[in-house]
């Protein structure tokens, strides 16, 4: 079967990714309560905390290797970088670590 859908609804997640992402909410909201007024759900699923000037930090999941894991774009001097965390708790760190970023550049 050729799927080409979002990740987070795909058959096979067994709907993991969506307790996943909550987890990874949660951790977020955890260490900064105040992320709960911006952080959204985009189109493919993702977790999106919106930036100034139309820029993003999205937690989401990406196919590699024939494996699904749990990734974060953050913006960067030449575009965006993306950042390959082990785990959730990983994840979610590397999502404030890049917000922490953003905001000291402001």
């Amino acid at each position: 079967m050729v799927y080409s859908g979002p990740t987070l609804t795909h058959p096979s997640s067994g709907g993991t990714a969506l307790h996943e992402r909550e987890v990874i909410r949660a951790l977020l909201l955890e260490q900064r309560p105040e992320l709960g007024r911006q952080l959204v759900v985009g189109p493919s699923g993702a977790l999106v905390i919106p930036l100034p000037a139309g820029r993003s930090i999205e937690i989401g999941r990406m196919r590699r290797r024939g494996s699904t894991h749990w990734v974060v774009v953050a913006p960067s001097a030449d575009g965006a970088v993306l950042l390959e965390p082990a785990n959730l708790g990983a994840v979610a760190r590397a999502a404030l670590g890049a917000l922490e970023e953003v905001e000291a550049q402001r």
